[in-house]
């Protein structure tokens, strides 16, 4: 037995099996290389070894992906480029062994494990459920570096590894098998005999590998040229230029298939993957990914989980809780107030499912077994049994508190009573609940199903077993829940919404709905401030709006058009007119903006738009720090990236702070107040902060 590797030698078969030391999980560190360099070494010069075995002794994971801090601790070019050469050859010689190698695949297969396992001659998977395969690291603002962008093309076809590549898709053993990643399936419980006969099989060569489909686009270089414009198209018209990792890796693959020996390909892998990796991109996507880690290990397991639920509210918020929580719980039941809404419920919850179906993570039958959970009433039976309950009803303070009253009739003393309301102060609805160490505000985003923040904010009474138990309620149905003091609006509508209403403040004064869309997209939003008001309706944004202004006043004021737009009745796509009109499959701006528009218009720089919506939006994150509202810097930039798609390359409102400067920020946000009034007065921590010379990376003690 050696560190991290045990080697087991029998019958000319050499059983590799890898165990990270000290450690839960596989991960591919240069020193974990380093040392299967040895081994392949000794492997190869053992006569009596026929057949390597690459195996795992952790639960559900290969090899989960390298090591991020290694690639974090790099400085230069040069050091990630040595580095990755010697990676490169160990991997080749795993994959040069004059003996068949084979990957036993049971568990996460990511990153550099996959590249391992391509490294391999044969690729062997478990149906397990946690059995998947991907390459993550785009998210990253890398692609993969041990050779992942030359073999992956040439096993699987073009098409398929651009996908893969490009878009970090994630595998399940069957599609694996279907597409030729891996050239085996079959169930772990099967693994001492069928593993066992697949190995004789290889050495008796009596195993065929099955022939993978390949584009005939491939074959020819001006067809594959059509193949790179379309990818590139593609990426045109989802990612941001200014994220230049994908673009890079279409370009390695571009200029390594079929064009270059292993040799030079591998040689330009390793340069161009060594420009990215220490880019201020790279450093600011590793941050997020390790903030998500954090995140996610930040509960104690308790000895009661959450294992049922009610939910109450069956608009689109509703429907996407109760979807979620018949894919994780035991149980959930729903209240109508007509049994006639029953159908279309079960109908528009089974739709979130067709995804699942439509890319064969879940079968019909799977999808009928979770949506039998799901039981009904019209009054406020069968809630005693409940663990958790929920309401996801209309921004009304007082239909809410009546509802909790019912609540407290019909639970258990220990059930807890939950609010998905997205901007109304929870210590005020809690007056209304006697039990208040089981009250708790559960912010969800919409689209449910998608959307991985959970805002959870306690009352003051909240006790820290509820707070404990809601925390692994929602890790445990793949949420990443984030800790909020109560303010009205939280932390990401208490955000974003300056930034939506300074859009339509520049629009009341200059500029057009296309123009001010148009720059904020190319800044690296997922959409422009006007379509994303359409998308979830004027009515709505214009509620929490008033929420909004009449909780933190001037400091808060709504556009004029927003209530004008409201008055209106023009709500966006769900009335088919807001900023823009819809129909007859064309989007066009709202001609009817202009009427509301000021006639004295000025002209305004895309540059002015960018600062306008983007200081205001940084300066109230400085207040809900200020206020001790989260307890750091990094949440709210993981609570923007997750809740509203803030370019995550850009690290988060906080972090594109520190880049812009705090000091030129706190002096455009005083010359914006003397022109546009109070809005814009600078919070007294960015003062503090430019005062100091410090900025929200190194200023953590102005706060805490």
């Amino acid at each position: 037995m050696m560190k991290n590797f045990i080697l087991d030698i029998e019958n000319g078969i050499a059983r590799l099996v890898f165990d990270l030391e000290n450690e839960k999980i596989n991960k591919l560190s240069f020193e974990v290389l380093e040392q299967l360099s040895g081994i392949l070494d000794e492997i190869k010069d053992n006569k009596d070894i026929n057949l390597l075995l690459i195996d795992s002794a952790k639960t559900n994971i290969f090899i989960a992906g390298a090591d991020i801090k290694e690639i974090d601790a790099f400085q230069t070019e040069d050091e990630v480029y040595e580095a990755l050469l010697k990676g490169h050859a160990v991997l080749d010689k795993l994959e040069r062994l004059p003996i068949p190698t084979v990957a036993y695949i049971n568990g996460a297969c990511m990153g550099g494990g996959l590249e391992l396992a391509l490294s391999c001659n044969y690729r062997v998977a478990s149906t397990n459920s946690k059995t998947i395969l991907s390459f993550p690291e785009i998210k990253l603002g890398f692609f993969p570096g041990l050779g992942g962008t030359i073999r992956a093309p040439k096993l699987i076809g073009l098409i398929p590894a651009l996908d893969l590549i490009l878009s970090a898709k994630k595998c399940d053993a069957q599609k694996a098998y279907r597409m030729g990643l891996v050239n085996e399936i079959f169930h772990d419980g099967q693994k001492e005999f069928k593993l066992e006969k697949f190995i004789q099989d290889i050495l008796q060569y009596k195993f065929k590998v099955k022939k993978v489909k390949k584009s005939f686009l491939e074959k020819f270089a001006f067809t594959r040229n059509f193949i790179f414009k379309k990818a590139y198209s593609n990426l045109e018209a989802k990612v941001n230029k200014d994220f230049t990792s994908p673009y890079k890796a279409l370009g390695v693959i571009q200029n390594t298939f079929k064009s270059m020996t292993h040799s030079d390909a591998i040689k330009l892998e390793a340069k161009e993957f060594s420009s990215l990796a220490i880019t201020k991109e790279s450093r600011n996507l590793i941050n997020l990914f390790f903030t998500f880690e954090k995140l996610n290990k930040n509960f104690t397991k308790t000895k009661n989980p959450i294992q049922n639920s009610a939910v109450f509210g069956n608009g689109i918020m509703g429907k996407g809780i109760i979807w979620l929580f018949s894919k994780y719980l035991k149980e959930v039941r729903i209240r109508v107030r007509k049994m006639e809404q029953v159908q279309g419920i079960f109908k528009d919850v089974s739709k979130i499912y067709e995804h699942l179906i439509k890319t064969r993570r879940m079968t019909q039958k799977q999808v009928d077994f979770k949506l039998s959970k799901i039981s009904y009433t019209d009054k406020f039976n069968g809630l005693n049994s409940m663990d958790f309950v929920i309401e996801a009803i209309v921004e009304d303070k007082i239909a809410k508190k009546e509802l909790f009253e019912n609540f407290e009739q019909n639970t258990n003393a220990n059930t807890i009573i939950a609010s998905n309301t997205s901007s109304l102060s929870i210590e005020e609805l809690s007056q209304s609940v006697h039990n208040k160490e089981n009250f708790i505000g559960v912010h969800f985003f919409n689209p449910v199903n998608m959307m991985p923040l959970v805002e959870v904010i306690p009352c003051k009474k909240t006790s820290e077993d509820t707070i404990n138990r809601v925390f692994e309620l929602l890790i445990s149905c793949g949420k990443t829940p984030i800790l909020v003091n109560d303010c009205a609006g939280f932390v990401v509508n208490r955000i974003l919404l300056p930034y939506l209403n300074e859009a339509a403040f520049i629009l009341e004064e200059s500029s057009n709905v296309e123009q001010i869309d148009t720059v904020l997209k190319e800044f690296g939003m997922p959409m422009g401030p006007f379509t994303l008001a359409d998308t979830v309706g004027i009515d709505i944004g214009y509620k929490v709006s008033k929420i909004l202004n009449e909780a933190y006043g001037e400091r808060m004021p709504m556009s004029h058009l927003l209530d004008q737009l409201f008055d209106l009745k023009l709500l966006g796509k769900k009335s088919n007119e807001g900023f823009y009109k819809y129909g007859n499959n064309e989007v066009k701006a709202n001609p009817k903006i202009k009427e509301l528009q000021n006639i004295d218009r000025r002209l305004i720089s895309e540059k002015e738009i960018i600062n306008r919506c983007m200081f205001i939006m940084i300066n109230e994150a400085s207040r809900v720090l200020e206020e001790k509202i989260v307890s750091d810097a990094y949440i709210i930039d993981f609570a923007m990236v997750t809740g509203t798609g803030f370019p995550p390359y850009k690290g988060g409102v906080l972090t594109y702070a520190n880049e812009v400067g705090i000091d030129i920020i706190v002096s455009k946000l005083e010359s914006y107040e003397r022109e546009f009034g109070s809005r814009f007065k600078p919070s007294d921590l960015l003062k503090q902060l430019a005062l100091e010379k410090k900025d929200f990376s190194t200023g953590e003690s102005l706060w805490k």
